[in-house]
């Protein structure tokens, strides 16, 4: 959120903005923090094209043939799955090769500023 807060102090208006992440429900539940926060929000499913004062946020791969000031993607290191316990290594690198690419889409919609948002290590 501070991240948010300090591109909007530098001139970045919140509509120039969006936050993206590789499924629906993380869209639904970052809009939902954001708006808790009282910065206006848009989902990109929802998004039609307009203009407006509001943060857009939806997956990678929504936001894929779109352009932003600036982009944030938060947890970035979970853009990529771990290997499931039924899946088979060529079906997971498939599977990752595959997040990859749309974590790079993602990262490619930035026109001007990207922040990429990483989880703190936790001590055991």
């Amino acid at each position: 959120m501070n991240a948010l807060r300090s591109a909007a102090a530098d001139d970045t208006q919140i509509g120039d903005m969006a936050v993206l992440v590789p499924d629906n429900r993380q869209a639904r539940e970052w809009a939902a923090a954001l708006s808790s926060e009282g910065i206006a929000t848009e989902l990109l499913a929802d998004y039609r094209g307009t203009t407006s004062d509001a943060v857009k946020v939806g997956t990678y791969q929504r936001a894929k043939g779109l352009e932003f000031k600036c982009v944030f993607i938060p947890d970035r290191d979970r853009a990529v799955s771990p290997r499931a316990a039924e899946e088979t290594e060529d079906a997971y690198r498939e599977r990752a090769e595959l997040q990859r690419r749309q974590l790079f889409v993602a990262m490619t919609r930035a026109r001007d500023r990207l922040w990429l948002g990483t989880l703190a290590a936790r001590k055991a």
